[in-house]
């Protein structure tokens, strides 16, 4: 399929992920529930205090980055509802962008599955109906679809010979994977589904040279998104009551 047409079906596509995700976010779904007012009056307390937190510990505890923005939001915006929802809508419509690429580099670069992938997330009712509340759960998929586009794309551009370009994904792969431990608690649990990662490419490459890229590239990953991770890992340390 020529690249243009690609481009302007992928366009019309977040154009229908953003119009399923951004219309009417003040009415529908209706009101407030309790975890979305919480979310609300945590980002207005980071607003006026200017005490941005890495966790919350109310409401059973909450990872702090979606208040954070939301904060920013509110004081760009106002005090609205769909204040508080179009962060989830945003995020909603990266993780649609970023699945088209992700699947994209998972099939051999071929747009037909990919277009195909993100046609399907953009009217998915999961997505769009976590996209639709100002809930912080939609954060956690798009940071790993992101994550993961990046460091499958560096560990396929090994054989392309060219350092810089493997390594500077490799470098975003982490800072999105680390930002993710910000978003919502289950995405804990993504550490062993990268471990798979880096096991299946280790054996699937005998060259010893390669297994040597992969290693580098693995590495400045996981140490990237420990820097990133590591105030919230801080906080937990000093904070194991939260």
């Amino acid at each position: 399929m020529n690249k243009k047409i690609v481009l302007y079906i992928l366009i019309f596509i977040i154009i229908i992920a953003s119009f399923l995700m951004l219309f009417n976010l003040s009415d529908f779904p209706p009101g407030l529930y309790p975890d979305e007012a919480m979310n609300g009056n945590n980002a207005l307390e980071s607003l006026h205090t200017g005490g941005w937190k890495v966790f919350y510990p109310e409401n059973n505890g909450r990872e702090g980055l979606f208040m954070n923005i939301q904060a920013i939001f509110l004081g760009l915006f106002g005090n609205k509802i769909w204040t508080l929802r179009l962060v989830s809508a945003l995020f909603g419509i990266l993780m649609v962008l970023g699945i088209y690429f992700l699947t994209k580099e998972l099939f051999n670069n071929s747009r037909n599955i990919a277009l195909l992938s993100s046609f399907f997330a953009a009217t998915s009712f999961w997505i769009i109906n976590f996209s639709r509340i100002g809930f912080r759960a939609i954060m956690a998929p798009m940071f790993l679809v992101w994550a993961l586009y990046f460091l499958i794309s560096a560990f396929n551009k090994i054989k392309e010979g060219n350092p810089k370009s493997y390594i500077l994904n490799s470098i975003f792969s982490g800072v999105f994977y680390g930002l993710g431990f910000y978003s919502y608690i289950a995405y804990r649990a993504t550490p062993l589904l990268i471990f798979v990662i880096l096991l299946f490419y280790w054996f699937k490459n005998k060259d010893s040279a390669v297994r040597k890229k992969i290693l580098l590239v693995a590495s400045g990953y996981i140490l990237v998104a420990i820097i990133i991770a590591a105030p919230l890992g801080l906080y937990f340390i000093n904070n194991p009551q939260d």
